[in-house]
């Protein structure tokens, strides 16, 4: 299979300055560690890697950043994809507390960083999550646990503070985290790319990796082109095929992303912050301002990896139905995004054999836990560091090949049948 060269068409990709592309791998080559996959994680683990003074080679199928991570919704907050009133009960709360840790140190990786090669990356702060029925109990008792367990400062907002933000019938309270922010994601991974390279690693574009085998004490990389002897490899990648461990715990599941034409002035008659916003239905928008008064609008999670016909109105459908207001915006760029999911909802990060890791699983928890996940494994292959096995409470469980696909698309069905009804059964609120 070929590799793409052309980045997929996105406004991140027509909003920055795409470098010329790296070259391909060719013969034979040696590293201490050998990272597969040119995406966040990947580039984190690559940089850190080498800033400890290991020699690093990154092999990337298509282009830096070509995925998830240069086309998602850009935000960045501490915690996980699955709740952490779940992640107590699984592990307790001294256990869910040092993992909370560890993703608000991924978050603040991912400040640092920004601040240090571009501050023009980051492009907005705060993050907003609001109710689409009446809940005001249940969010207070979820912020004063925050705050109690976690140390996490979040603000709740009664209605009409909400609807002074969010100008929609729509939304009921609502919480706001002022730490969280958000970013443009394909620069920042432009910018980890060039860092790592200025640290000593060599990153390889077009080298899509067909097999990793044991070779004496380290193992064998092989590419169409080329081959590398490596100590160790860390598997950052949402493909199966490389690593059974991997192939049998991911689920392949897409989301979805448009983003409108220049809204002028009808930006603010819907959405009066620059705060980066999602709703608490289970299967949810997200939702941010970008340059020019443009709106960001993300959603439909499915496990259909294929892009669906009129995906802009679609999305454009959606939008309205919370800010009927905006008139008939044309959407200027619509666009798919192939993430991984574990069924336990936690990033994937561990040891898949002797020699070989696996950093992947980032889908639904925003951009720290790729940080956070190329940090524990830089720090268990450079220094013998262990904590990477507090995730180890979770594993890799399998997912259930194509019948697990195909239940999991139900599941996601049963949770927009159940958001449709809780909000039809609120009481509303003028």
């Amino acid at each position: 299979m070929r590799a793409q060269v052309d980045y997929p068409r996105s406004w991140y990709a027509a909003s920055c300055a795409i470098p010329p592309p790296r070259p391909r791998i060719a013969g034979a080559r040696a590293c201490d560690v050998c990272v597969i996959g040119g995406g966040l994680a990947g580039l984190t683990t690559a940089l850190e890697l080498a800033r400890s003074g290991k020699d690093v080679i990154l092999l990337e199928a298509n282009r830096i950043g070509w995925g998830a991570s240069g086309r998602n919704g850009g935000f960045v907050s501490s915690g996980f994809a699955e709740s952490l009133t779940q992640v107590v009960r699984r592990v307790g709360l001294a256990e869910a507390q040092a993992l909370f840790r560890l993703s608000v140190e991924g978050a603040e990786y991912v400040r640092a960083r920004v601040a240090e090669l571009d501050p023009a990356i980051r492009t907005g702060d705060g993050w907003i999550v609001a109710t689409r029925y009446p809940d005001p109990s249940r969010q207070r008792r979820l912020v004063e646990m925050l705050a109690r367990d976690f140390g996490q400062q979040v603000e709740l907002l009664d209605v009409e503070q909400t609807r002074k933000l969010l100008k929609s019938r729509r939304y009921y309270e609502s919480r706001i985290d002022r730490k969280a922010f958000h970013i443009h994601p394909l620069r920042y991974c432009f910018a980890l790319a060039r860092h790592a390279e200025s640290q000593g690693a060599r990153l390889f574009e077009g080298s899509r990796v067909v097999s990793v085998e044991q070779s004496g004490s380290g193992h064998l990389v092989a590419t169409p082109e080329g081959t590398i002897a490596a100590g160790q490899v860390v598997f950052c990648h949402n493909h199966p095929g490389l690593s059974r461990t991997m192939a049998r715990a991911m689920l392949p599941v897409a989301t979805y992303v448009a983003v409108t034409e220049s809204l002028g002035e009808r930006a603010s008659d819907a959405i009066a912050t620059t705060a980066a916003v999602a709703d608490t239905r289970r299967a949810g928008n997200y939702y941010r301002l970008i340059d020019d008064n443009r709106l960001l609008w993300g959603g439909k999670i499915t496990t259909r990896v294929t892009e669906p016909n009129r995906l802009a109105e679609m999305m454009k459908h959606d939008m309205l139905s919370i800010y009927p207001q905006l008139g008939d915006p044309k959407m200027e760029f619509a666009w798919n995004g192939l993430m991984g999911y574990a069924l336990h909802k936690m990033p994937l990060i561990g040891k898949t054999g002797a020699g070989l890791w696996m950093a992947s699983g980032f889908g639904g928890h925003g951009l720290n836990t790729t940080a956070m996940a190329g940090l524990l494994i830089a720090r268990a292959v450079t220094g013998g560091d262990d904590e990477w096995r507090r995730f180890s409470a979770f594993g890799a469980p399998w997912v259930g090949g194509w019948l697990g696909r195909a239940g999991v698309q139900i599941s996601y069905w049963n949770m927009q049948l159940k958001d449709r009804l809780d909000e039809r059964r609120a009481a509303p609120i003028p």
